[in-house]
């Protein structure tokens, strides 16, 4: 009896030495390359959690006391970030297009996506009857993504 609650104790306290050992250390999970990348792109970046989705690392941090997200691939190569926005962000021709021609619509969702030197617009839009997803492509026009009835 005296063996069982000795390797029971033993078996506790390694499990507890690992999880803190893993807990203390958020990106353990990251190769060096991806995390060196990152560094040197958001040198400035707080509170930086990873995950790994297949090949691709996804980055959620703030900076500039805005929660941003970047993709990096295996070689630490910058795919895109984005970060929620609010409409007063977008650019004018945009916020004016949404005003005028979805004035029935409420927004729930709203992305500025940025890859390589191209800065993208998601608006996710809904009313009484349907749920519209908007992309601007070039920051003055939007076309219609996706349309869902509810």
């Amino acid at each position: 009896m005296k063996k069982i609650i000795t390797a029971i104790v033993a078996m506790v306290i390694l499990t507890a030495t690992a999880t803190f050992a893993n807990g203390t250390n958020k990106n353990n999970n990251v190769e060096e390359q991806v995390e060196r990348s990152f560094k040197k792109e958001f040198s400035n970046a707080e509170n930086t959690s990873w995950t790994k989705i297949n090949d691709i690392y996804k980055a959620q941090f703030v900076l500039n006391g805005q929660v941003m997200f970047a993709f990096l691939n295996e070689d630490g190569v910058l795919l895109g970030t984005y970060r929620n926005i609010l409409s007063s962000q977008l650019p004018m021709p945009l916020m004016s297009t949404l005003k005028e021609d979805y004035s029935g619509y409420w927004i729930t969702e709203l992305l500025e996506v940025a890859k390589e030197n191209q800065t993208n617009y998601y608006v996710t839009i809904e009313n009484g009857d349907q749920k519209l997803t908007l992309k601007s492509e070039n920051a003055s026009s939007w076309f219609v993504k996706s349309k869902l009835r509810k």
